[in-house]
């Protein structure tokens, strides 16, 4: 996958709802993203318009210390709800050169309302004291709205 790369303007775009049923070139789409996490164990979380594609669409794949793995491909999520703000740990992004991996300011517990296209079937969850995860999806839904996490950061290297 081309992934692109700040400061390119694409990146600012706001993205659109995504039509459901998922048609066959979101899902493609959607299993591409995730198959390029798959493959680059150091990425988490891919949304569309980090590769061109103004869709609020996102995946995730997270592995934890003992092996397992978590998986989302979101269509259309939304934060319904969130916790207090903390700011403790370091943000990178494939979209945005490594020298500017950061402390950036995130809820630390959200609910998420949309549809995973693993299960096939609408979502709401609650992702308490599971900080990172929280972190990883307000990072992907930054995307969709054209922001990325060094806008948070108040001094930037250009």
């Amino acid at each position: 996958m081309n992934i692109i790369q700040y400061p390119n303007p694409i990146l600012r775009e706001i993205s659109k709802e995504v039509k459901l049923p998922l048609s066959a070139e979101d899902k493609k789409l959607l299993d591409d993203m995730y198959n390029y996490l798959k493959e680059n164990e150091d990425a988490v979380g891919l949304s569309a318009i980090q590769v061109g594609v103004p869709k609020r669409m996102c995946a995730i794949r997270i592995r934890d210390y003992g092996g397992a793995v978590f998986s989302l491909k979101l269509v259309n999520p939304r934060i319904v709800g969130h916790s207090n703000t903390q700011t403790f740990m370091p943000e990178g992004c494939l979209s945005v050169p490594e020298n500017h991996d950061e402390d950036i300011p995130r809820w630390t517990s959200v609910k998420l309302i949309g549809y995973n296209a693993i299960t096939g079937k609408n979502i709401a969850i609650n992702f308490n004291g599971s900080t990172y995860i929280s972190r990883v999806l307000q990072h992907e839904l930054d995307h969709m709205d054209g922001k990325l996490y060094i806008d948070y950061i108040k001094e930037v290297e250009e």
